[in-house]
């Protein structure tokens, strides 16, 4: 019998390194940053770090990638352009060799849907808000191979609305850098560069003011937040966000402190790091994304969002705010400013309350929302995806930590 050459060991695992490597697209519609776009941009990150070939396709993108940024009007839906996205897609799956591509909107799964066709490249795309139950989305799917939730309510809806299949939608929650959040400054150094007084009470409300977010911030600086500063004199609100808004917003913010005779309300725009004011804060308002990031840094958040309502975010409330994810997808109706403002008003005036909340906050969310651990869950739904059109090149272990 011949003797089998001995395959050097360095060798060996670089191959199976190369053989776990994957080429993936990732298709956005944006024309701001929303959560969606921030998640992106937190899982592309990990997948480079693991290795995998990354390039993004979208109209805009804001939040640095750590990737091949190519844009492309994914967002115009006229049927010409739409045309013209699928054949460039197509030419750039090709082109580029990719292996798999997610998608992070309807639009973007329309897109991606005719691209992959005919072809052995398969297609995940991510639900992040719930869908729209016109005739066409029932009739006809573009959602691909695989489906992720970014909650169970969304993947209810998308079941009993769209008829998709339950064994392929997949709850995997939005993931965020905890690591890098983890970096926020110092509440008395955030407040030092930010010009803040040392002992105000400061409260933060962050996210989008645009589409049905602009509403949730006129009550929060029109209705709540005058309640707040009669109750705790002293109090400021920041108000973070703004890449998009309504004209009037500056003159509501104007009015409102002509109003209190006291420029309590500060509108500072959008931000490309929200740490320092999350770091500010004595208590957030936010939704989505915005109140996970604040729970990592260690924030009381109030969770108010633009379906709902749904109170202080506690061990006793987390999974019920989760579901809803923090306010956002729901059906309970405009929420009463007076209960928000008595909600936050108890938060500035308990200040052991708020410690107690902050060290809760920071290791419910880095157990439950880290991107390492979304990524291992995402791995698997990557791999029912690449069985069902192509050999999975993916590791079948879960990625070491």
């Amino acid at each position: 019998m011949r003797a089998r050459p001995v395959r050097p060991i360095a060798r060996s695992l670089t191959m199976r390194r190369e053989r776990r490597r994957v080429n993936i697209l990732h298709v956005l519609s944006q024309h701001e940053v929303t959560g969606a776009e921030t998640y992106a941009a937190a899982l592309i990150a990990r997948q480079a770090r693991d290795g995998h070939r990354v390039v993004v396709v979208s109209d805009t993108l804001s939040t640095p990638v750590e990737a091949l940024y190519l844009p492309m009007p994914i967002g115009r839906r006229t049927y010409p352009q739409r045309l013209h996205n699928v054949l460039a897609l197509r030419s750039l799956i090709r082109r580029r060799g990719i292996q798999l591509v997610h998608a992070h909107s309807r639009a973007a799964s329309w897109v991606a849907f005719f691209a992959t066709r005919l072809s052995r490249v398969p297609l995940v795309s991510s639900l992040h808000i719930l869908q729209s139950p016109h005739l066409s989305v029932r009739l006809f799917s573009v959602y691909g191979e695989q489906m992720v939730s970014v909650t169970r309510n969304i993947r209810a809806q998308a079941e009993r609305v769209l008829g998709l299949p339950h064994d392929r939608v997949h709850v995997v929650l939005n993931g965020v850098d905890c690591e890098r959040l983890a970096e926020a400054p110092a509440r008395a150094d955030a407040r030092r560069a930010l010009g803040l007084p040392a002992d105000a009470p400061v409260v933060v409300l962050v996210g989008r003011l645009s589409g049905r977010r602009t509403a949730v911030a006129v009550d929060a600086v029109a209705e709540v937040f005058p309640r707040i500063h009669a109750a705790v004199p002293g109090a400021r609100l920041l108000v973070v966000g703004g890449m998009a808004m309504p004209e009037s917003f500056p003159t509501l913010v104007a009015a409102t402190n002509r109003r209190l005779d006291d420029e309590a309300v500060r509108h500072v725009g959008h931000q490309d790091d929200v740490r320092p004011y999350l770091a500010a804060a004595d208590v957030v308002i936010a939704a989505g994304r915005s109140a996970i990031e604040a729970l990592v840094v260690g924030r009381p958040v109030v969770a108010l969002g633009e379906a709902c309502y749904a109170g202080v975010v506690s061990d006793a409330t987390a999974e019920a705010t989760m579901r809803t994810n923090f306010g956002d997808f729901a059906r309970c109706g405009r929420p009463d400013p007076a209960r928000v403002a008595a909600d936050v008003v108890a938060l500035l005036q308990d200040p052991e309350r708020r410690r107690e909340l902050a060290a809760w906050s920071a290791a419910f969310a880095r157990r439950t929302y880290d991107v390492g651990m979304v990524w291992q869950q995402l791995q698997a739904v990557y791999r029912r995806a690449l069985a069902l059109k192509a050999p999975a090149p993916l590791a079948a272990e879960p990625t070491r930590q």
